[in-house]
């Protein structure tokens, strides 16, 4: 048991604070034949488990959890995005190549703008990143523990996810794309 505290206290240690921002304010779009389908290919060089990462936060969001002391209620299940998926790897493997562990990229670059050079036109979006020799299980369990990124997990405005592993470094894209009338 010691060793599983050692591991998760670790894990959380590697782990940095969120980062969720607005791009624009149109909520009132609800029409879900007005929301492009999800860019459903895969990054080959990626090895993550994505049908495992998909129920393991998919199965958090059915359920609701406790986000630090904050109750969450049970939310709706996201979806997989290639888009997501490439801009979460890259990130991954930039931080890795260049040994940093930060959501802001050395060449200036933000979790948003990660995602505008991806294609991903996104209205919201949120990032987790962790670091550590972790399987799928281990990272997810990692963000639950850490209330901010367990709030990224469990946030009902975002419909879409796409992790990236490149080494030991770890990130999670989440996101909602643009309604477009």
């Amino acid at each position: 048991m010691p060793g599983k505290i050692t591991r998760v206290a670790t894990l959380l240690l590697a782990v940095l604070i969120y980062c969720s921002c607005t791009k624009t304010t149109d909520l009132g779009l609800k029409d879900p034949t007005k929301t492009p389908p999800p860019d459903t290919s895969v990054v080959p060089e990626n090895s993550v488990d994505r049908k495992a990462l998909l129920q393991l936060v998919n199965g958090l969001r059915s359920r609701g959890c406790n986000c630090g002391t904050d109750a969450m209620p049970a939310v709706g299940p996201v979806t997989w995005n290639g888009l997501l998926e490439r801009a979460a790897y890259d990130h991954s493997k930039d931080m890795v190549l260049n040994k940093y562990f930060d959501h802001n990229g050395l060449n200036g670059s933000t979790p948003g703008t990660r995602l505008d050079a991806a294609g991903y036109k996104w209205n919201y979006y949120g990032e987790n990143i962790a670091s550590g020799s972790l399987d799928e299980q281990a990272v997810v369990l990692g963000w639950l523990n850490s209330p901010k990124h367990c709030h990224n997990m469990m946030n009902p405005t975002f419909t879409e996810i796409g992790i990236g592993r490149y080494n030991n470094d770890w990130t999670m894209e989440l996101g909602k794309r643009v309604v477009t009338k």
